[in-house]
């Protein structure tokens, strides 16, 4: 991937992106919900049902939130005409295909496709990184509100932090319903752990700070520690260690970038490409 030097300009986002933005993150909403209805096959929370290192339930209400994040921002768009970067097109691009591979993890979920919904997972992780990525970085200088770029922010980082998370759970269950390790043992899961925590600063320092992504990895390992505190006073503490450690590399992050010059950060994102 490629990046060059953009000037700080207003820019509008292509208006036919952001409509296949606004119909993808309502799809997006609406399949589990007719999968649900409908009973059509295994319910997505049945991911992870085999390991000790799965969330506790009420976790998963983060869902909820994003949705209606996910919704409110691209109806944001596409009434503002602005997205509150300076990467407009290639922000709505990742949005819609993570909205759309959202979708497609459903249904290769509810047919009960563990390495399927894992590697779709993988994708949507790289993927919502990007996103994330781009909304981190200072906006532009007049285009629209200045209220889109903190919800293009909260939304990128907490999406990109819980398939951060849900990613790394559905190769475990994937692995586990292979056969090739025993969903009780502790040993490996306090070893997925850690490769989760640390994959997630590898991002964090790619985005270059998010409270959002902290949030969302914190409330994903806060799960883990409610799940597992009468079985792993190991697990507990990798879990415990992970969360704080990620919330205090962002921590860090946020502040240099507000130290780095004036709005925060001297990052340039190119319209196409990768990370600046």
């Amino acid at each position: 991937m490629t990046t060059s030097p953009t000037p700080r300009t207003p820019t509008r986002p292509s208006p036919v992106l952001a409509w296949v933005v606004l119909a993808a993150a309502v799809l997006q909403v609406v399949t589990p919900a007719v999968q649900a209805l409908g009973d059509l096959g295994a319910p997505p929370s049945s991911q992870g049902d085999d390991l000790l290192i799965t969330p506790s339930g009420y976790t998963f209400s983060i869902w909820s939130i994003i949705y209606a994040l996910t919704i409110a921002y691209a109806v944001a768009v596409v009434v503002k005409r602005a997205t509150g970067t300076v990467a407009p097109d290639r922000l709505l691009g990742d949005l819609a295909l993570l909205y759309l591979g959202a979708s497609l993890w459903i249904v290769a979920s509810a047919l009960e496709w563990s390495w399927v919904t894992a590697a779709i997972l993988l994708v949507m992780v790289i993927i919502a990184v990007d996103a994330a990525h781009v909304a981190a970085a200072r906006g532009p200088e007049h285009d629209g509100p200045a209220w889109v770029t903190p919800l293009a922010r909260v939304t990128t980082g907490l999406y990109a932090g819980w398939v951060t998370a849900a990613g790394g759970l559905n190769v475990c269950s994937a692995v586990v319903g292979d056969g090739d390790l025993d969903g009780a043992a502790i040993g490996w899961q306090v070893w997925a752990l850690v490769v989760v925590a640390l994959v997630a600063v590898g991002f964090s320092l790619l985005i270059g700070g998010s409270w959002a992504y902290a949030a969302a990895l914190a409330w994903a390992f806060v799960g883990v520690v409610v799940a597992v505190r009468d079985t792993s006073g190991t697990l507990v503490a990798t879990a415990s260690v992970a969360a704080v450690v990620i919330v205090a590399v962002n921590a860090f992050l946020l502040l240099r970038r507000a130290r780095s010059g004036v709005g925060g950060d001297r990052r340039r994102i190119s319209g196409r490409g990768g990370p600046a």
